[in-house]
């Protein structure tokens, strides 16, 4: 393939140089569409980074796949417009195409048996995830009850690959935007259908009847056991909790077991689940789930014991045990009120007994879930006896010490009096930072609230909004959220949220757990907080204390910080990814070093095809023997070297010979106004505002900017009558303007890319923002993303779209370098002064004090 093509490349070059030119010029144009793409997805790789945002992983593959597209289709079009200088091109992006595949790539998926466990031996976690793996470990090492079951494993990747799932699945999480509440509800709606359609092969259907037929073997034929399928993700109960964001399925018979499975399977895509995962940095893949099904227990209480309390600092070592009348789904869920008993540390007697406030207890009958009424006739006014909790405690106690570690427990006692553990997991303790006492500090701070239960420490500060009187969706960013329940949906909007204060709920309910994880302040046993808090009032939330102040409280702001937030594993992997992509080591095109073998990432495979193109295209490689002597260099007295190169009639009117071409000879009128504006008689290109070159190096060449007999820093142009392809380059920044200003205006556009530069990523924004804000008022639609800026215009008349040319080109002469000493509070002052005509930008504590038409 090679040899074939540099045969016609040679021969084309000697007999046919002409034809050369138009070949290699569409090849060019070829490449530089692969080159605009291969930065556009660059710089949305940076803008995840810096912006921190975070997307599915599906969509961060996609977005990888089209970058290494464009720069295989930039490193094709090199090879066919210069065979013989492509090197070992193909080889270097192949190596740098497999690292970063590598690092996306999802880990190994589980398609082979055992697709069901029984838990009468210990198993992977990988197999069974760590919800099951705990509980088997409590069923083979202790005495501690825990319910009969069977897990089926993690085999949810054999079921998408029988059913030919993936790639839909993918299209799908690719299309997740997480700012879009409607349209993610759309998502989860058609990738749960999908799950719920799911065929489950023979084999893995058999292996789960079978299971439960064994375990119904314990028990009578009359007594046959009704199970809760829950999930066992691999990453459920670890770093990790997922509290909350999968259902769980109670009373489920032999006939409904496979249904019930596909339900559990689908909840991984519920919008509270798929947020959930999609910020804690995980994959689909990643988030492998197994099943857990359980035998129900006949529970007259349940709840949850916190070994130690999660939001004190260090954890202090001091029980809590909540409990609710009836099964516990109430109570994680943020519905009820519980009864909590207080064990201090090394007491095996409670300290603080706070009954609750339930009106009805949840049970189940005839395998539904029934809501009963509480009477007076029942139970005593707490849901457990004392002697009840103190068993509770110290079988808690032994579980924080078989682990190793506090626990997060819940139980259900059944009605002979046997105390079942359901789950045993990891306890997230907060990294509390100390706020300021309410002392008298704050006697100018007005309290709204007080006495508020803290469910999650922190200061937080906004608007408060009554969930009440909203849909979800509406919560906007920053909010401070006052609700009598909290519904699970809440997670969706957990980065949306500065605080939540609750008149109901409890420290050990799902979402409290998500917010220490996220880090949002979050106070429970608010009473009255709807009343207190009215909607539209600024506040400052204590989560420390349990308060809240009317406005801004200044000392406790200057305490403020997001606690117990967990480390984005996303922006880990973004970060090791871009180097892989971003990277710059190939800077100098006539250093030595200048070469494939000192590629380091896909931007210098980019910059060095690009560069390494240009000198194809614009002669500095002699493509032919006839093309060189048609590449003119500009006559101007500016110090820039600009070589033209004609495809369209634009040297008609020149004077014969000559390697140059004066301005006058010149048919290509977008040239000609793009140059009035670079030479505007005030523009500075001597010297530059308050930064010192010397010492910056030779690549700085004069002052930055390219200049002098060499053609390795020039800027070039493709001109024709009605068309312009300006590649300009200033020190480590570069401009492409393309324009066709021919006759028929509808046709007519301008399209301008800017990138680079030799300051910071802050600087190069701040220039960005300063070139977007110029040309947003020359009526340009305008696209930024990280330090790359995108400007259009559509449909001008040629007079009318010439004269913005001549705009942009003054522009681009004020603003060359300018990344190296633009400070924020610039902008808005030389927005003004581009606007009064002006030729250079002067700062307003400058000492120079001159006009624009000195």
């Amino acid at each position: 393939m090679l040899v074939r093509a540099l045969f016609k490349h040679w021969s084309l070059r000697l007999f046919a140089p002409d034809r050369m030119l138009r070949r290699t010029y569409e090849t060019f144009k070829t490449l530089l569409r692969f080159d605009i793409r291969s930065h556009e997805l660059m710089a949305e790789f940076e803008e995840l980074y810096h912006e921190g945002r975070q997307e599915d992983f599906a969509l961060t593959r996609k977005r990888y796949r089209q970058m290494a597209e464009a720069v295989a289709g930039m490193v094709a079009a090199f090879v066919q417009m210069v065979p013989g200088q492509a090197g070992s091109l193909h080889d270097y992006f192949n190596k740098y195409d497999f690292y970063i595949r590598l690092l996306l790539a999802p880990p190994e998926q589980f398609l082979i048996p055992p697709f069901v466990v029984g838990h009468n031996a210990l198993a992977e976690i990988a197999l069974i995830g760590q919800k099951s793996a705990h509980l088997l470990q409590l069923r083979t090492a202790t005495q501690v009850r825990v319910p009969p079951g069977f897990t089926i494993t993690t085999t949810f990747a054999l079921l998408v690959e029988h059913n030919h799932l993936r790639p839909a699945l993918d299209l799908l999480l690719a299309q997740i935007d997480p700012e879009s509440s409607s349209g993610l509800e759309d998502i989860s709606q058609a990738l749960m259908t999908l799950v719920r359609r799911m065929d489950i092969p023979d084999t893995v259907s058999q292996a789960i009847h079978a299971e439960y037929d064994r375990l119904a073997s314990l028990y009578p034929p009359e007594a046959l056991p009704r199970v809760a399928v829950r999930s066992s993700a691999v990453h459920e109960d670890g770093n990790h909790s997922f509290a909350g964001q999968y259902h769980s399925v109670l009373g489920v018979d032999r006939e409904h077991l496979l249904p019930a499975y596909l339900e559990v399977l689908a909840s991984k895509y519920t919008p509270q689940a798929l947020l959930y995962r999609i910020y804690a940095g995980l994959s689909d893949e990643e988030a492998a789930m197994a099943v857990l099904a359980l035998v129900m227990i006949d529970a007259v209480a349940s709840g949850v014991v916190y070994t130690c309390d999660p939001t004190a600092a260090g954890g202090e070592e001091s029980l809590l045990i909540h409990s609710i009348p009836g099964l516990g789904l109430p109570l994680v869920s943020g519905e009820t009120l519980p009864d909590v008993y207080l064990f201090p540390p090394g007491s095996s007697m409670p300290s603080q007994i706070m009954a609750g406030c339930q009106q009805n207890r949840l049970v189940l009958h005839q395998g539904q879930l029934c809501e009963e009424p509480l009477t007076v006739n029942d139970e005593p006014s707490l849901s457990i006896s004392q002697a009840q909790a103190v068993r509770l405690a110290a079988i808690a106690r032994e579980l924080e010490t078989f682990f190793g570690r506090p626990q997060d427990i819940e139980w259900a006692l059944e009605s002979n009096q046997d105390l079942y553990i359901l789950q045993s997991r990891s306890l997230h303790i907060e990294t509390v930072v100390p706020t300021p006492a309410p002392t008298a500090a704050f006697l100018n701070a007005i309290p709204l609230l007080t006495g508020a239960q803290r469910a999650a420490s922190g200061i937080g500060c906004g608007i408060v909004h009554h969930l009440d009187s909203m849909e979800i969706a509406t919560i906007p960013h920053g909010a401070v959220l006052v609700t009598r329940h909290l519904p699970p949906s809440l997670v969706r909007f957990i980065d949306r949220l500065e605080a939540v204060v609750c008149e109901q709920g409890a420290v050990t309910g799902h979402f409290a757990t998500v917010c220490r994880e996220f880090g949002v302040v979050l106070l429970v046993r608010a009473a009255n907080a709807l009343a207190l808090l009215p909607a539209g009032a600024e506040v400052t939330v204590d989560g420390g204390h349990g308060m809240v102040y009317a406005g801004k409280v200044a000392p406790l702001l200057a305490a403020k910080g997001k606690v117990g937030a967990a480390p984005s594993v996303y922006s880990r992997k973004i970060r090791t990814l871009l180097d892989y992509i971003t990277p710059l080591q190939l800077v100098n095109p006539s250093a030595a070093t200048f070469r494939p073998q000192s590629i380091r990432s896909l931007h210098d495979i980019i910059r060095y095809t690009h560069e390494k193109a240009m000198q194809a295209m614009f002669g500095l490689s002699t493509i032919a023997s006839g093309t060189a002597s048609q590449c003119k260099k500009l006559e101007t007295d500016l110090p820039l070297a600009l070589y033209l190169l004609d495809v369209g009639g634009a040297f008609a009117g020149e004077r014969e010979g000559g390697a140059t071409i004066a301005l006058e000879d010149l048919q290509a009128p977008p040239f000609v106004a793009i140059w009035q504006g670079l030479s505007h008689p005030d523009i500075d290109w001597k010297t530059h505002l308050h930064f010192d070159w010397k010492g910056f190096g030779d690549m700085a060449l004069s002052g930055g900017i390219a200049s002098g007999g060499s053609k390795d820093f020039a800027s070039y142009a493709i001109v024709s009558q009605d068309y312009l392809n300006l590649n300009m380059r200033f020190g480590f920044h570069f401009t492409l303007v393309d324009c066709l200003c021919g006759l028929e205006a509808r046709a007519n556009y301008c399209q301008i890319r800017f990138n680079g530069g030799g300051g910071d990523y802050q600087g190069r924004s701040m220039r960005i923002t300063l070139l977007g804000r110029i040309l947003g008022n020359l009526g340009f639609e305008v696209s930024i993303r990280g330090d790359l800026l995108d400007a259009r215009l559509n449909g001008y008349p040629a007079e009318e779209l010439c004269a913005r040319l001549t705009q942009v080109g003054r522009l681009l002469g004020m603003t060359k370098l300018l990344d190296m000493v633009l400070q924020e509070h610039d902008i808005e002052g030389y927005v003004e002064q581009f606007s009064q005509g002006a030729g250079r930008f002067y700062r307003a504590d400058t000492a120079i004090s001159r006009s624009p038409e000195q």
